[in-house]
């Protein structure tokens, strides 16, 4: 293996480090083969330039921890033993699966933030020549102009129109349409009054029942008339 110059500083932390190691050799982050990383750990680490033990002193604590994790792996299997014990590299299995969804996070704010400074701002092009003037006024005359406002007028009591058509009575108008045209009919051929109430009655009604597929509608186009055919749930 040929010396390698590395500075601490090169990786954000211990995680940054493994997570290399690991992606280098494209291995699989979930059956990591932790004999060879914790190898390759331990050189990269033989190999720095630079060592801050202030700042390599997490670095050290995952050696370590990598180094108890090797050895873990390598005792010999209790067949006696009737729990099944955990994997000793699911903990840091998890810390690398999250700190690489938190570097990939990062990854992406950063070409946002790029991609909005390539974008600037200006001030309207008529603003500074535009001028803004609300005249002044004391509650006494806001007042006053309220009262001249409400004068002479007349209180109108408001009243809720009585429902002349039912969805339910539609319904059944529709069905008995089908009965008399079961070749289909047009909508419009409801709406013996004209008037709104009705049209939406029947139009509610036609929702109904194609939900529950006694009708089937078809319309050539937009705004265009709307046919009504017997559904499945009539044949």
């Amino acid at each position: 293996m040929s010396e390698m110059k590395l500075k601490l500083d090169a990786f954000e932390g211990p995680l940054d480090l493994l997570l290399h190691l690991i992606e280098k050799d494209k291995i699989d982050i979930y059956d990591i083969p932790i004999v060879e990383v914790t190898q390759q750990y331990i050189n990269y680490l033989k190999n720095m330039q630079e060592f801050d033990m202030e700042l390599a002193s997490e670095f050290l604590v995952m050696a370590a921890t990598l180094l108890q994790i090797k050895s873990r792996m390598l005792l010999p299997d209790d067949k006696e033993e009737e729990e099944e014990e955990e994997d000793p590299r699911q903990r840091l299995v998890e810390m690398l699966v999250e700190y690489r969804r938190i570097k990939k996070c990062a990854a992406a704010l950063l070409d946002m933030k790029r991609g909005a400074d390539l974008f600037g701002q200006r001030k309207a092009m008529f603003g500074d020549m535009c001028e803004l003037i609300i005249p002044a006024h004391d509650p006494e005359a806001l007042l006053e102009a309220l009262a001249q406002l409400v004068q002479g007028q007349q209180v109108q009591r408001a009243y809720v129109e009585p429902q002349a058509y039912s969805v339910q009575d539609k319904m059944v108008e529709i069905l008995q349409y089908l009965e008399r045209q079961p070749h289909g009919f047009m909508l419009n051929e409801l709406f013996k009054s004209g008037s709104s109430g009705e049209k939406v009655a029947a139009f509610l009604g036609v929702l109904e029942l194609l939900k529950l597929k006694a009708v089937m509608i078809t319309q050539s186009e937009r705004f265009a008339p709307i046919y009504v055919f017997p559904g499945k749930a009539q044949e």
